[in-house]
């Protein structure tokens, strides 16, 4: 019965997400994000219970795609919604206030939760690496980086294999940021 809610958890992100594009140049579907933390969060453990890999598929449902939490909790149950609760953030005025919020709520959040924030922070800086907005100069990119690293650094769970890719990819982007 699960495998059917992880297949329907594709559809209804896949539809939900519909016409979404990255922020970068590229016009990369903003689902192709999705895929990519579902599959890190995959790949990381051969023990992940399918409600994480359903959160997964989900974990930007509420704020970007206007889905309500009855509607995830009534479709996939409150095991799947109580992790979407913990990756959406809080409604508020100003990026600033967004992020500190994340950082602060990173501390808070289930083993679970934190793989999934861990990929998702994963995916949004590589993507970032490969295809930055336009409108991004080096101190945005800076900012954002070092704002991704407060908050994986506060996760009370942080996997191996996707702590690796994470120090890489912040890595990679202060090489280039640098001019190395």
């Amino acid at each position: 019965m699960k495998k059917n809610l992880i297949k329907l958890a594709h559809s209804f992100a896949e539809e939900r997400h519909y016409g979404q594009v990255r922020k970068g140049n590229k016009g990369i579907p903003y689902f192709e994000h999705i895929k990519e933390v579902v599959e890190m969060v995959k790949i990381s453990s051969t023990k992940i219970n399918d409600s994480v890999i359903i959160a997964s598929y989900l974990h930007d449902i509420v704020e970007d795609c206007k889905a309500t939490r009855n509607e995830i909790k009534d479709l996939f149950g409150r095991d799947v919604i109580k992790l979407v609760e913990e990756m959406t953030d809080k409604p508020s005025s100003s990026e600033a206030e967004r992020w500190s919020n994340q950082i602060m709520a990173a501390k808070l959040m289930s083993v679970d939760a934190s793989l999934i924030k861990l990929a998702d922070k994963i995916s949004n800086l590589e993507s970032l690496f490969n295809d930055p907005p336009l409108s991004w100069n080096k101190k945005k990119v800076t900012e954002y980086t070092r704002w991704g690293q407060k908050v994986v650094k506060n996760l009370p769970y942080k996997n191996t294999i996707l702590m690796r890719r994470f120090n890489k990819i912040c890595l990679q982007i202060d090489k280039k940021l640098s001019g190395n």
